[in-house]
């Protein structure tokens, strides 16, 4: 289908992203994490952000490396920022776009832990007070139903 071969210019899936014993670590901290907050949404134009349960409904956990204490959680921000950005320079050699590679930065980087009700409606993850060209998801589990990812294909003129 022409669609979803002009999609697969937009969205790639890498396979094993993480050695096992790497991923399995990552779980035990996530289990062990005690701080887990209820996640935000953007609301408004200023860029302020609120809890609305009925648009997005999980459990979150902001890593970020200024400014902050755990040095396990450094750790991991960093880390994960290495594994994206790798992905990333990836997907922009594969689309000719090598000479963007480095040329980005991450707004921020969130573990997301949902419960059995837990979801986020459909959304865009790019706005304008969250100026983001990539959005990067890595899937930790696979141990559950539902919670499928799915993708709109933009809407054409005609529709």
């Amino acid at each position: 289908m022409e669609i979803e071969k002009d999609l697969h210019n937009y969205i790639r899936i890498f396979e094993n992203a993480l050695p096992e014993k790497v991923l399995n670590n990552f779980l035990k901290v996530c289990k062990d994490y005690k701080s887990w907050e209820k996640a935000t949404i953007v609301a408004n134009s200023e860029g302020l952000s609120s809890v609305e349960e009925k648009t997005r409904s999980t459990n979150l956990w902001c890593l970020n490396n200024i400014g902050n204490k755990s040095f396990t959680e450094v750790h991991w921000c960093n880390f994960f920022k290495y594994i994206f950005k790798n992905a990333i320079n990836e997907y922009l050699d594969l689309c000719n776009h090598s000479s963007r590679r480095n040329h980005f930065k991450f707004l921020d980087i969130q573990v997301l832990k949902y419960t059995e009700e837990g979801h986020y409606v459909f959304h865009i993850d790019h706005g304008t007070t969250t100026p983001r060209t990539f959005s990067c998801i890595l899937f930790v589990n696979d141990n559950y139903e539902g919670g499928d990812l799915k993708f709109r294909y933009p809407i054409s003129e005609e529709e």
